[in-house]
């Protein structure tokens, strides 16, 4: 341990930057998304259950629209709340009855101040309680980034550069951090499934991870026809994937138990399936993608059920998803992990890129397996660095808290949004490239 901390003193120096600037941004802003899903967390704490919860009558602002599972989370955050301010008024309360010096901890009092009573606005949230729920998601942003260190020590690459790159990135710190998604928490599980099949012994409890990564942010589903072919081509048992799905399923309709007493297979398709439904019907929600291309969002709102030819841009966009996932099915030759990679990317960002009602976000599930694909095949990395510059502009745009906002915007607004339907088109050119090189790939 002593040999491997003088070997990687400066590499660990820029790891706690890392962590450090997580921290820093998480006090900072609060995007409007956090404050509902707090106010939903707020309302379920209040009544100390989840039943009922998509029928109750009580919302002042948004319904929840969110999956039981996450929603749960919302609701734990405030117990915890509860629990770290006690600590906080304790440890406080000693110092001063002990008179250890409480000057010298001033700090520590502002920061209890903050934590429990300051309120983001006019809203009843306190600053606390988002900074508690940013945290979730920066942890699953850290240990996304251990998943890298363990794919590279398993097949003996230097891990560096690989972990330094997705941990110092704009586009990881920006999105867990500063604006507090989720996209993170669901794509940890999500990956740990995926690499769970090439696990002999350990792959019958890979769809529970799908599962769970699924009932965080239900748009990892569109990556399921990947993970079966996954499966078929690593050549495990087939008892094995009945009894992984039961598992799955199980898990599923037990998260759904915890909303309802009604009969959960009828509810799950019925009232659930149609609150989980956030689409308005336009044809895009900030998405640098295909249809951004002809569609800028807010230039104006554009309907998906327009009409190019003889099908609906919706049904289009579903035609092409269709397309993308068989094409990458053939890129998942044999059942090397990469392959795997490769299949994710060409299967998630094709679906990202030609689905309507796509947000900016949704790419996130196809950027990194990219980058982990390149950490293999080197001649990729060129591409995810353009791919994740781009998605981080595309989150800039969608969320900019900061002073210079309106000067950023500006530019990406010049000329009727000229310079993000650019960046929409480079978004499409690589895919089709990367995508053909996938496909073309011997190994």
């Amino acid at each position: 341990m002593k040999q491997f901390l003088k070997k990687n003193w400066l590499i660990l120096i820029v790891l706690l930057v890392a962590v450090v600037l997580r921290l820093k941004l998480s006090a900072m802003v609060a995007h409007e998304d956090l404050i509902t899903q707090s106010g939903w967390g707020k309302q379920i704490f209040l009544k100390g259950t989840l039943k009922d919860y998509y029928e109750w009558k009580s919302w002042g602002g948004a319904y929840p629209n969110h999956p039981p599972l996450i929603s749960w989370l919302y609701w734990i955050i405030y117990p915890v709340h509860s629990g770290v301010m006690h600590f906080l008024s304790n440890l406080g309360n000693f110092i001063a009855l002990n008179r250890l010096a409480p000057t010298k901890f001033l700090w520590l009092f502002d920061f209890a101040k903050w934590f429990g009573l300051n309120q983001y606005g006019t809203t009843s949230i306190l600053s606390g309680v988002i900074l508690i729920l940013k945290q979730f998601m920066i942890v699953a942003d850290l240990l996304i980034g251990g998943i890298i260190y363990c794919i590279c020590k398993k097949n003996n690459i230097d891990w560096k550069k690989p972990v330094l790159l997705y941990l110092l990135l704009p586009f990881s710190w920006y999105l867990s951090a500063a604006w507090g998604q989720s996209d993170q928490l669901s794509f940890l599980f999500l990956i740990i499934s995926f690499m769970l099949l090439t696990s002999k012994k350990y792959s019958i409890i890979s769809p529970l991870f799908y599962a769970v990564a699924a009932n965080l942010k239900p748009n990892c589903i569109l990556l399921l026809p990947v993970f079966l072919f996954a499966w078929y081509k690593q050549k495990h048992p087939g008892w094995k994937i009945i009894v992984g799905g039961l598992l799955a399923l199980v898990f599923s309709f037990w998260t759904v138990s915890w909303v309802t007493d009604k009969n959960i297979f009828n509810y799950t398709f019925t009232i659930l399936i149609n609150r989980l439904s956030t689409g308005e019907g336009l044809i895009s929600y900030n998405a640098f993608n295909f249809w951004y291309i002809f569609y800028p969002f807010y230039h104006p709102y554009v309907h998906d059920d327009i009409f190019w030819g003889i099908l609906s841009a919706k049904n289009w966009g579903l035609l092409m998803v269709l397309i993308t996932t068989i094409l990458s099915l053939k890129a998942i030759k044999n059942k090397k992990i990469e392959n795997i990679f490769a299949a994710m990317f060409v299967a998630g960002f094709g679906s990202w890129l030609f689905m309507t009602g796509m947000h900016e976000r949704y790419s996130f599930l196809a950027i990194v397996p990219l980058f982990l694909c390149s950490i293999f095949r080197k001649q990729y990395l060129k591409y995810f660095l353009i791919l994740s510059t781009i998605f981080t502009l595309n989150l800039f745009i969608a969320y900019w808290p900061y002073e210079i906002y309106l000067e950023f915007k500006k530019i990406l607004e010049w000329n009727t949004f000229l310079v993000a339907r650019v960046l929409s088109l480079i978004n499409l050119i690589i895919y089709i490239k990367v995508t053909y090189s996938m496909l073309k790939h011997k190994e």
